[in-house]
């Protein structure tokens, strides 16, 4: 039987931050949008899916993310990590501009492939999420929906609110479920990734 290639081990570089859209680099190769809820883990799953601990900046407080960070995964492709939606503990004057600088990325990037949607699976169908799913719909851009927090739950709780989000947030297919604490997550997100990337490759909005 013959054996699939190891999945080559990423060598991820921060490069970039980006206050407004005037900040944004050049595009460079694919870009894919780690976009979520603020407090749903996104530095810890860059950081852990990247297999680079402190390369996304992780903090005990929620909205901290007030940049779009630019993360070189290979020579073809980039992450971008935006800021979290949803956190009210801020004035409403930065709230404004974090929405304009998610608004402005993704609406006008023109390498921008799809979005690795991050949803904690606690609380899949939360209003700030069914809106992130409302507004995701009409920029007509392939998202990838990530269940994270999965050691949160049980395992036989993880299935449950694995349907409980599909019919909540009326994804196409079962969701990713991610937990930092679980090699193996690693690389079923990995699997899943490739996978969606290769539908959606070169495919333009």
């Amino acid at each position: 039987m013959t054996q699939l290639p190891r999945r080559k081990r990423p060598n991820p570089l921060f490069f970039c931050s980006a206050a407004s859209a005037g900040d944004f680099p050049p595009p460079q190769g694919e870009e894919y949008a780690v976009f979520g809820r603020s407090n749903v883990g996104k530095s810890s799953f860059i950081n852990h899916a990247l297999e680079r601990g402190g390369l996304a900046r992780t903090s005990r407080t929620p909205g901290k993310t007030a940049l779009a960070n630019f993360f070189r995964v290979d020579e073809t492709m980039v992450w971008v990590d935006l800021p979290g939606y949803g956190y009210a503990r801020t004035s409403l004057s930065e709230r404004d501009r974090w929405s304009k600088l998610i608004r402005d990325y993704c609406e006008g990037r023109e390498n921008l492939m799809g979005i690795i949607w991050l949803i904690d699976i606690r609380h899949p169908g939360a209003g700030a999420d069914l809106e992130a799913r409302r507004w995701i719909g009409r920029l007509a851009l392939p998202a990838l929906p990530v269940l994270t927090k999965g050691d949160k739950v049980s395992r036989g709780q993880e299935t449950a609110q694995g349907r409980k989000a599909v019919e909540a947030l009326r994804l196409p297919e079962e969701p990713v479920i991610y937990s930092v604490r679980r090699h193996a997550s690693r690389e079923l997100f990995w699997k899943r990734f490739e996978r969606w990337r290769g539908i959606h490759k070169g495919r333009r909005r």
